[in-house]
């Protein structure tokens, strides 16, 4: 049940029901449209399925070295979704679907506990569900859907506990966010964030500081004492402090952490003011009423930011998508097969121009859009507080949320972010802005259709793009997939003589220790006599092709064996000059 806030009635639960219902609903009919079955990894899945599969077979817990988070939070989820019918990537690919599911029901609840409309809680619910990255890695075995899902279940609880001081409320939040934590090493954010904002609304009183101290001192311990473990009984991956470090060498050059903070910050916006639009979008007449000079001011600071990267890159305006991994211009990827991934071919149609173009301005406004918020909230805020004016608790479930989404953000704006790193964000983010926002009216006033009507649209197209682009995904996957296995059990063609692109040979020959050829791939390739791609590569003949309907944009695709050229008329692994493309 959502608890009382500020004597206000309690939220029927039947509405409640009824609304988490329709809302996953519309999510799981999705799902028919973007078939999510098959027996293949995705992305970086094949290492975590691997450990999930060593776990069921062997009962230990053994990671692969091409991990750099804990991932025991993972691999035990995916391993009860295995033992109905025995390991298979279908299974941990439902594993992510049911947390994904309980992400989006989860971030519904974060604004109704504010006491806000169902109109705002179903739109930030849906903005997340249909999120393109979020929507996509639900249907993958990769852990930024099940930690995010966590995160925010674990943000409900600590902001009941903000409200009503229950104990009950604080020990699940925190065994929720010690689960986290066991998924990605960021998930201690959330208690940081809690001990920071307890402290800030309720004041530095013993009781405080030992509830701030708790959740904190708990994850922090659970962290610690797993990596131990890991490194004692030598089961740490090679690439488990890579992050770190990167960090650390950043923070002792000053100049460069100026460069890199700059950089990946106007990066982050674009996506985060993106990805936010449905929501930020309704904040836009408070702005215009009372922030005019405020919102005029960080239009302009975005026009400036934009000019100097335009002056730094020397090539005009940089496009979405700018940090590549699951958006690509291609609609969602990524592509990791050698004609496209490595020499860059153009092989699978970009989305047309004015696509990227419309994208980009909604990125500069939204981001506009959200730096205005934050710096209007923010300051109304610290004023408040210096003022001893008495905080409210949904303001203290606001800040809460805020500093969830900062400290969070500070090391991957410092260090350098994938495009999905910033899909944890977005829930604290929406909730954030509805805790310090005063409510929202319950149903939407006249005055504000044409905001109303806005939102609907970029949703519909948000939620349009997801699932045609994860559909096309996974398809050229499944084919991809079923390519290599024809190959293998009909040519009886071994794994070691295949550059399947990097899933399949990180699934059949990862090797920590493997030296990299330039004149190969450099996922972990022994011999490419075979190559499986979407076109055709020089020093190679097609052998056989596939083909499937691509949606995104609509056309007919192929995917196509190769095999070496005992006579190539020019030297593998070079690309014409003309069909040679910037780097992804």
């Amino acid at each position: 049940m959502l608890t009382k806030s500020n004597g206000t009635s309690s939220i029927p639960g039947r509405i409640v029901v009824i609304d988490m219902l329709i809302i996953g609903s519309l999510w799981c009919v999705s799902l028919f449209i973007v078939n999510p079955f098959g027996n293949f990894p995705l992305h970086d899945d094949w290492s975590f399925g691997l450990t999930v599969k060593h776990l069921i077979e062997n009962g230990e817990f053994r990671p692969t070295g091409w991990v750099s988070m804990p991932l025991i939070t993972n691999v035990l989820w995916g391993s009860l979704f295995c033992i109905p019918s025995g390991f298979s990537f279908t299974a941990l690919r439902l594993s992510t679907l049911t947390l994904s599911l309980v992400g989006i029901l989860g971030g519904y609840l974060l604004i109704r506990d504010l006491r806000q409309p169902r109109w705002l809680a179903a739109i930030a619910a849906l903005t997340l569900g249909f999120n393109p990255i979020y929507y996509a890695l639900s249907n993958t075995f990769m852990t930024d859907v099940p930690y995010t899902a966590i995160t925010i279940l674990s943000a409900v609880f600590f902001a009941r506990n903000l409200r009503t001081g229950s104990d009950l409320d604080l020990l699940i939040g925190t065994t929720l966010a010690v689960v986290a934590t066991l998924s990605r090493h960021l998930a201690i954010s959330v208690p940081l964030a809690f001990a920071v904002s307890l402290i800030l609304t309720r004041g530095f009183t013993n009781r405080n500081i030992l509830r701030t101290a708790i959740p904190l001192v708990l994850c922090l311990c659970a962290l610690l004492v797993f990596q131990q473990w890991l490194t004692a009984s030598g089961r740490l991956p090679s690439l488990y402090h890579a992050k770190t470090e990167r960090l650390l060498h950043l923070l002792a050059n000053p100049e460069a952490l100026v460069m890199s903070l700059a950089i990946h910050t106007y990066a982050g916006l674009l996506y985060l003011g993106l990805f936010l639009l449905p929501v930020l979008i309704f904040t836009v007449a408070d702005i215009l009423r009372f922030h005019r000079k405020t919102l005029a001011l960080t239009i302009t600071m975005i026009a400036l930011l934009t000019t100097g990267k335009m002056i730094l890159n020397r090539s005009g305006l940089p496009l979405m998508p700018v940090h590549y991994d699951v958006l690509i211009k291609s609609g969602i990827g990524p592509l990791f097969l050698h004609d496209t991934f490595v020499l860059h071919l153009n092989h699978v149609p970009a989305l047309p121009m004015g696509f990227w173009i419309v994208t980009t301005a909604l990125s500069l406004l939204g981001a506009a859009f959200l730096i205005a918020v934050l710096g209007v909230r923010a300051i109304n805020v610290v004023q408040r507080l210096q003022s001893g004016s008495k905080i409210s608790d949904n303001e203290a479930v606001g800040i809460f949320l805020f500093f969830s989404a900062m400290i969070y953000l500070l090391p991957l704006l410092v260090g350098g972010f994938f495009d999905r790193y910033l899909v944890p964000a977005i829930p604290f983010l929406v909730a954030g802005i509805a805790g310090v926002s005063g409510h929202f009216p319950s149903k939407f006033p006249c005055q504000h259709k044409a905001f109303r009507l806005a939102a609907a649209v970029i949703l519909a197209a948000f939620s349009l793009f997801a699932i045609c682009g994860t559909r096309d995904y996974l398809a050229w996957n499944r084919v991809r997939w079923e390519a290599l296995h024809d190959l293998m059990e009909n040519k009886h063609v071994n794994a070691e003589d295949i550059d399947g692109g990097f899933e399949f040979n990180g699934l059949y020959l990862y090797n920590p220790l493997y030296l990299k050829d330039p004149r190969k791939s450099w996922w972990w390739v022994q011999r490419d006599t075979y190559l499986v791609g979407f076109g055709n590569v020089p020093g190679y003949k097609v052998i056989k092709e596939y083909s499937y309907p691509h949606w995104m944009p609509p056309h007919v695709q192929k995917v196509v064996v190769l095999q070496q050229d005992p006579q190539p008329t020019q030297k593998k692994g070079d690309a014409p000059a003309e069909q040679k493309a910037p780097a992804e």
